[in-house]
Parts: structure tokens; C-alpha cells; sequence
């Protein structure tokens, strides 16, 4: 009796492992997406803060010629008068 009843246990919990063997690698792949996926979010932010970066500095250089040239006109016409 103790043995069919050992027998009967084994066979329920069988198909139990298996699923919990499948919902694993369901889990394992799910979160190797999601990694993938914020590794794709990194990667664009960083490309964005990069763009913003680039043109702030475009932007500071020019800020800065600018300034020089007019430091040159103002000099030029207070030498001319």
C-alpha cells in the first residue's frame, strides 16, 4: 500500500517539475528580452545625450566666434575714431 501510494506520488509530482523546469526557462528567456531591451534603451539615451552634447558645444563655439568678432568691430571702430 505505502509503496502504491510512493508509485501514485511520483507520477503527480512528475509533470510538476516539468512545468516548473518549463516556466524557468519561459522566466530565463523573458528576462534576456528585457535586458535586451533596456540595453537598447541605454544605448539611445545615450545616443540623444551625445546629439545634445555635440550641439551644445556647435552652439558655444559659435556663441564664442561671435563674441570675438564683435570684440574686433568694437575695437576697430573705437581705433578708427
Amino acid at each position: 500500500m505505502r509503496r502504491r501510494l510512493a508509485v501514485l506520488l511520483m507520477v503527480a509530482l512528475m509533470p510538476m517539475s516539468g512545468a516548473v523546469a518549463c516556466g524557468q526557462a519561459i522566466e530565463d528567456r523573458a528576462r534576456e528580452e528585457v535586458d535586451k531591451q533596456v540595453e537598447k534603451g541605454k544605448q539611445r539615451v545615450n545616443d540623444e545625450v551625445q546629439k545634445g552634447q555635440d550641439r551644445v558645444e556647435k552652439e558655444l563655439t559659435n556663441a564664442q566666434k561671435q563674441a570675438q568678432d564683435g570684440a574686433k568691430q568694437a575695437k576697430e571702430k573705437a581705433s578708427g575714431q
